[in-house]
């Protein structure tokens, strides 16, 4: 279950995906209504539009910082209680798609993915059809702590998220379709079990798996999963479209797709958990762009005065300074409260816990003590670029020592290098986004290779993907 907030005010940054900002389309004073686009990419750029999930009056257009450090010219719209939506944001009836089109309507839906860093789900379907993958994976497994959100979009919507992933899957090409799941959740795996029972026989051209996992953190992350499914350790860069044959998509993304294609609805709300140590938490379907202060005072039995609030999980996440002026992005899943513990920092035991712990393999006490040498090519050449910001390092540490930033950051700054020889014919714009003195440890660790592939609207291929509950209906 979940509890739907109706915010008196959101904040709508135009850069919430991975890639170059929106450009706001309203000015101050504009009136709005729900599903409106409020910012639209500027053409040729990698990036996605933003769309208002309230009505009401633009108060103010502004460039705000989010806790991640971005800088981003931001929406503010003052919520008229109404909810007044556009005529368009209605269900579709009578309608026909090509595969094309299909990845057309999700690019102007502004969805991005919704368990990550973002990336436009447009591109990515379409690099996707580039490299001819076979396995469509949907990332089910929610192993963030703290956070359920991901749990609860299936629970809620388990037909919504399976036929995402059949439409995706069939826009692709693939040949199957898996979900990916943690042995513990039985609800969910039973929800989407039904859901698939329901269509299958609608999509005989695809197979459907449910592959269970171990309940552990991070298991979501794609060079993790291409490890447990394939038996491959792909090298930093490596995809998994190249590697594997597959592609890996969130379970929330794929609702997204499909309210977009069902439904005509923009990618305008999340389902966010907010929740922490004092209690089980909630669960809130909320307008993207609302404040994090709004969460909380429908929350009150999880915050004090003297807890710290993070916008993310508990791992990964970062200390939100401002909860009036920090808004919910289309990334967040989680705003967990948590308690302010200062941890007495002593020199390191050598305990090895940190290598234990570590996912990628890495010896992080080794990797952070040539850092601090400034032997910045030693650690490279010991794995340090390897590092996926996880944060375990750093929560097992007795000594109180914080390996995950150190490392990460170094890791980042060297993904960003990287990119940026990369992309030495595209746009300035682009470039300056990912200025590695300014840019969060995650923002530049999986651009390479995607492109947005223009607007392919118009173009057939000739498929068709059928809506099995309105056979009169075609995506």
């Amino acid at each position: 279950m979940f509890e739907r907030i109706y915010p008196t005010k959101i904040i709508l940054p135009m850069k919430m995906h991975y890639g170059v900002p929106a450009i706001p389309a309203v000015k101050e004073g504009d009136y709005v209504r729900i599903g409106q686009c409020v910012g639209v990419p500027e053409k040729g750029t990698f990036s996605v539009p933003v769309h208002t999930g309230i009505s009401g009056r633009v108060s103010e257009i502004s460039e705000i910082v989010l806790p991640n450090g971005i800088k981003t010219p931001a929406v503010t719209i003052v919520n008229d209680m109404k909810r007044t939506r556009l005529d368009s944001v209605k269900p579709r009836s009578g309608f026909k798609l090509s595969a094309s089109e299909a990845i057309g309507v999700i690019r102007n839906a502004g969805i991005c993915g919704m368990g990550g860093e973002g990336i436009p789900t447009a591109a990515k379907l379409n690099r996707a059809r580039t490299e001819v993958i076979q396995d469509f994976l949907v990332n089910c497994l929610q192993s963030e702590p703290y956070s359920t959100s991901d749990l609860v979009a299936i629970t809620e919507y388990p037909d919504y998220v399976v036929l995402g992933s059949c439409a995706c899957a069939r826009a692709v090409g693939a040949s199957k379709c898996v979900f990916l799941i943690s042995e513990n959740r039985k609800e969910q795996r039973k929800a989407l079990t039904n859901s698939i029972e329901k269509i299958k026989d609608d999509f005989k051209d695809l197979q459907f798996e449910i592959k269970l996992f171990r309940e552990r953190f991070p298991q979501g992350y794609y060079r993790l999963v291409a490890r447990a499914l394939y038996g491959k350790n792909l090298a930093l860069g490596e995809t998994l479209e190249k590697s594997c044959k597959a592609v890996l998509f969130n379970c929330s993304t794929m609702l997204a797709c499909w309210e977009a294609l069902a439904d005509n609805i923009p990618m305008m709300s999340r389902i966010v958990s907010v929740t922490g140590d004092a209690s089980g938490g909630h669960n809130m379907l909320v307008p993207i762009g609302t404040p994090v202060s709004e969460l909380l005072s429908n929350a009150q039995d999880i915050k004090n005065g003297s807890d710290r609030i993070v916008w993310g999980n508990c791992l990964t996440g970062i200390e939100i300074k401002d909860p009036e002026n920090t808004p919910v992005v289309k990334t967040t899943s989680v705003i967990s409260v948590i308690r302010r513990l200062e941890v007495p920092r002593t020199p390191c035991i050598h305990c090895g816990l940190c290598s234990e712990c570590c996912p990628m393999n890495l010896s992080p006490n080794t990797i952070y003590e040539m850092l601090n040498q400034g032997l910045g090519q030693k650690a490279a050449e010991e794995g340090a670029r390897e590092c996926i910001a996880c944060g375990s390092c750093s929560y097992v540490c007795p000594s109180g020592i914080d390996l995950t930033y150190s490392i990460a950051r170094f890791a980042g700054e060297g993904r960003i290098i990287e990119i940026n020889s990369l992309l030495d014919n595209s746009s300035s714009e682009l470039k300056q986004n990912y200025d590695a003195d300014s840019a969060y440890v995650g923002e530049a660790s999986l651009l390479e290779g995607y492109t947005d592939g223009g607007d392919n609207s118009e173009e057939g291929s000739g498929d068709s993907l059928t809506l099995p509950f309105e056979k009169d209906k075609k995506v």
